[in-house]
């Protein structure tokens, strides 16, 4: 960890990737950052028993932890960046890695979100980062994980533990997999349901990109307004070119695509358009010039 810290700083080195994928660190309390603040674009945390007393799991099932704000002289300064990260995580929806102290080692105990900010600690909670109804309104007891968020955990875990690789594939693939959890979590932020479908429930949603993963940089491929949540057979046809969006929502459809297709899938039968953010504008104006077959 060390030589990885050290080194995402020297560019042309091994782990460098480029200056939003620095890991910003501060050794004595065991948290570090990746990228800068405030849109960094994880936070990973190492807590020794012991260190402070507010550390802890909160219940039996380890589904919630308390983690103590950083002091000097006993003082918190919640202008310190290890402080920062945790204020700040509810409204930039980046994950938290934790792991604990186990037999001289580290355990990956899972990926988490700030939940409540007390007077001397956070709550870490095995939460999605962001679920929202249809509405746009946050649900008053939303379920304590989803299946994909407990995917992702699982992923990481195995490359953790995968000695078969290097440290830097290792991170390459860790940050792939973060990735594609952070850019869905920004993404439910801004399009709460299937804009074809009204679907909202996550489980059954693909986050895809308006401009292709493949055209965008690495600021792109991570902005929530560059994405869309649709059912599965929509994205299809966005991904595809057969369906495209205008600026107040509206859907426009391709004359390549079959009708039988178009009636088989309800195309007709749509929710009430909802306007596109200006961002989004800027990514669909992409998507109807260079994807979409009119």
């Amino acid at each position: 960890m060390f030589d990885l810290i050290k080194f995402s700083k020297v560019q042309g080195s091994s782990c460098w990737e480029d200056e939003s994928w620095q890991i910003g660190n501060t050794p004595q309390q065991g948290i570090n950052w990746i990228g800068a603040l405030p849109t960094c674009r994880l936070v990973i945390i190492k807590v020794r028993h012991g260190s402070y007393k507010s550390d802890g799991w909160a219940d039996g099932e380890k589904s919630t932890y308390h983690y103590s704000f950083k002091t000097r002289n006993e003082i918190i300064s919640f202008a310190e960046k290890a402080n920062k990260v945790l204020i700040d995580q509810p409204d930039y929806q980046y994950p938290i890695l934790l792991f604990t102290e186990k037999d001289k080692s580290w355990s990956y105990e899972g990926a988490f979100s700030v939940s409540e900010i007390k007077s001397s600690y956070v709550v870490l909670e095995r939460a999605p980062v962001s679920i929202w109804d249809c509405s746009g309104n946050k649900p008053s007891n939303p379920p304590s994980r989803t299946s994909s968020e407990a995917d992702d955990s699982a992923a990481i875990d195995l490359l953790l533990r995968d000695s078969g690789i290097s440290s830097s594939e290792r991170m390459q693939l860790i940050k792939a997999r973060v990735g594609q959890g952070l850019f869905r979590s920004r993404v439910a932020k801004v399009e709460p349901c299937c804009r074809i479908t009204g679907i909202n429930d996550e489980r059954f949603l693909i986050a895809s990109h308006i401009k292709p993963w493949s055209k965008s940089d690495n600021v792109e491929r991570l902005d929530g307004h560059n994405g869309l949540l649709l059912a599965p057979h929509i994205d299809r046809l966005f991904d595809k070119g057969y369906i495209t969006f205008e600026g107040n929502g509206r859907l426009w459809v391709s004359s390549k695509l079959p009708v039988n297709v178009h009636q088989a899938w309800g195309l007709d039968t749509i929710i009430p358009p909802k306007p596109l953010t200006l961002h989004q504008q800027h990514y669909m104006a992409y998507h109807q010039k260079e994807v979409f077959q009119e």
